[in-house]
């Protein structure tokens, strides 16, 4: 029993270096500063066209996450990351020929929006009053 005591373990030691989640908090910090300049800059200077999409992105993100749980997206989108490749490349001629034909509708239906609604909205700088 006293052998069994004093020898060591054979599971080797793991030591990450302080500089490792240093690093890491970098990382993720530019991360983070990029993703809220890009908000910025769409809500101050961003075509109408990037507003639009990051709106309808952010509302599909929202109504899925109403019906499932935060760990349940996670592991569809995880599982969805790597089913989705492998499927695409099996079936590559028929996805591209689809999404060219949902991409054409898409282009039709905008074009028919942006002459009907979004050509009468002012584009440029709002001229905004300072007041004192």
């Amino acid at each position: 029993m006293s052998q069994s005591s004093s020898s060591q373990s054979g599971v080797p030691r793991l030591v990450l270096p302080k500089d490792f989640f240093a690093g890491v908090g970098v990382t993720v910090g530019t991360e983070v500063n990029r993703g809220l300049m890009f908000l910025q800059d769409l809500a101050c200077r961003g075509s109408l066209k990037q507003f639009l999409m990051a709106a309808i992105g952010l509302w599909l993100a929202a109504m899925i996450g109403s019906c499932c749980s935060f760990l349940t997206v996670l592991y569809i989108g995880f599982v969805g990351a790597h089913t989705m490749p492998v499927l695409y490349e099996r079936y590559e001629d028929e996805v591209d020929g689809f999404v060219d034909s949902l991409l054409m509708k898409f282009h039709s239906h905008y074009k028919k929006m942006d002459t009907g609604f979004l050509s009468r909205i002012p584009s440029g700088r709002f001229g905004f009053k300072k007041h004192d």
